[in-house]
């Protein structure tokens, strides 16, 4: 046996004390790094404090609201960075009553709790990952925002071809996908001049259509990126077409226009000229230059003064008003006047309102048209005044028994004023009162019954004979198309005339 010692024991003893007290240590320092990983691994809420609609707090590690300069308030910006996780947040931070509290949750778990405490309002985010929520949720919103961009591209009624440096296609869309396969290779091709890296070249295609069919036309945009190329095509092969049919219509029209005598002029909704024709340029005098070079309406109507086309304005500093208003009532449809000139002629003007705020004055030289009427009424005027000289009454009878008119001896003799009279005479009225001025039972109605059954083919002479009166002398003739003519002469007047005796 081996005898031990005590400097043996203790040798033997101070090494096991140190080796326990490292144990002892190393146990001590694992325990809180243990509890401190247990910790980062369970959910962390975060927690956001604000005041009338400003975030004064946060505990976020990240935190990554909108821009401010899209959102009018801090709570705009929250409601923006976390709407599209929970819909139903209150657009306005006032909406929560004071001591309410609202619990949203999401389709992936995560909750919001809004509290509106005093004059504060605080809302804690929790989210079922072991990470912290804030974070988590950006890295949502971030899913959430690239899914909606390749939705917005995947879907986007133009075709999108993404291309590689060797002009091989690496992604595109649903459009692209429907675009004809025959044009694919020229809408997809490298342009002969590519653009700088970041910018956009353009350029329009015209590609030939299948079976026999229309040519398409596309509107092609090519931007360049440090990858290759994006190239975004847009059919616009209808609108090429409704242009030209619009500019074929407008040709069509113009060639109209030009072998009118009435003088056009159209103002579009900038109120400059955009259209005339020959005839206003006859009708004005206005060089086709000044036409051409498309004044303002307010420079037209200026130029018709100074050439003196139009009515001198009574009152020059109104000049401008008067032209607006007429302006309006063009717009209106209700502008039309007649324009006496200093030259003698007469115009007539007419303003028309047309789509999209444009308007058009149309110029008619009425000048014949005018004086023909004019010399018209001085012979109708002649003429009446030679039947009121006559002592005999005449009137005459339309078709249908009016009264067209009569002679100032007419109305004396019978006492009637037909023109003074709201209703209109008729046959019955006009034999009435001739047979109350003369009366005899026995003409009148043979009269009246002649002219209104139509038997009266050759002139009828009668005389008109009542007891102690002198009478009268009756012709009625026909005039054609069933007019008749009446006429009256008082024999008491003619004996006067005959004898050289003054009436009493």
């Amino acid at each position: 046996m081996f005898a031990i010692t005590v400097s043996d024991v203790a040798l033997l003893f101070l090494p096991a004390f140190v080796l326990s007290l490292g144990t002892l240590w190393l146990m001590g320092r694992h325990r809180p790094l243990v509890r401190r990983m247990q910790g980062e691994s369970r959910p962390r809420d975060v927690a956001f404090l604000f005041r009338d609609g400003v975030l004064v707090d946060h505990d976020a590690s990240s935190l990554s609201l909108p821009d401010a300069a899209t959102e009018v308030s801090d709570w705009s910006r929250f409601c923006g960075w976390m709407g599209f996780r929970f819909g139903d947040l209150p657009q306005h931070h006032d909406d929560i009553c004071a001591g309410q509290s609202i619990r949203l949750q999401a389709e992936d778990g995560a909750t919001l709790a809004l509290v509106h405490q005093g004059d504060s309002l605080r809302a804690v985010l929790h989210d079922t990952a072991p990470v912290d929520a804030a974070a988590c949720h950006a890295a949502a919103s971030e899913r959430h925002d690239l899914l909606s961009r390749s939705l917005a591209a995947e879907r986007a009624p133009t075709p999108i071809w993404i291309m590689d440096g060797a002009g091989s296609i690496l992604w595109q869309n649903d459009s692209a996908r429907a675009v004809p396969p025959a044009h694919v290779p020229h809408l997809t091709a490298r342009p002969d001049f590519p653009p700088d890296v970041g910018d956009t070249s353009c350029a329009r295609l015209r590609l030939a259509g299948e079976s026999g069919d229309q040519d398409y036309v596309y509107d092609l945009h090519v931007t360049r990126t440090a990858m290759g190329c994006v190239h975004h095509a847009q059919d616009i092969t209808r609108l090429v077409r409704a242009e030209t049919l619009q500019r074929e219509f407008v040709q069509t029209l113009s060639k109209t226009f030009a072998d009118l005598t009435t003088g056009l002029v159209v103002f579009d909704r900038a109120k400059m000229l955009a259209v005339f024709n020959p005839a206003l340029t006859d009708l004005t005098g206005l060089p086709p230059e000044f036409l051409s070079a498309r004044p303002s309406l307010f420079g037209f109507f200026d130029a018709l003064r100074d050439r003196l086309v139009m009515p001198e304005p009574k009152n020059y500093a109104s000049w401008r008003s008067q032209i607006t208003d007429m302006v309006k009532s063009a717009a209106g449809g209700l502008y039309h006047e007649v324009w006496t000139l200093p030259s003698g002629q007469t115009y007539r003007v007419t303003g028309r309102p047309h789509p999209d705020g444009a308007v058009a004055f149309l110029f008619e030289d009425i000048s014949l048209e005018v004086s023909t009427t004019r010399r018209h009424r001085l012979q109708m005027d002649l003429r009446q005044s030679v039947i009121d000289r006559l002592e005999e009454g005449i009137a005459v009878l339309a078709q249908d028994g009016r009264l067209l008119f009569c002679n100032t001896a007419f109305a004396e003799m019978l006492g009637v004023d037909p023109d003074s009279s709201f209703a209109e005479m008729g046959l019955h009225d006009v034999i009435a009162a001739c047979a109350a001025r003369y009366p005899d039972p026995g003409l009148w109605p043979e009269v009246e019954d002649r002219i209104a059954t139509r038997r009266l083919v050759a002139t009828l002479h009668d005389r008109a004979v009542s007891p102690g009166q002198a009478g009268a002398d009756l012709r009625v003739v026909p005039l054609g198309r069933g007019q008749s003519m009446l006429c009256l002469k008082d024999r008491a007047i003619a004996e006067a005339d005959r004898v050289g005796l003054p009436l009493r």
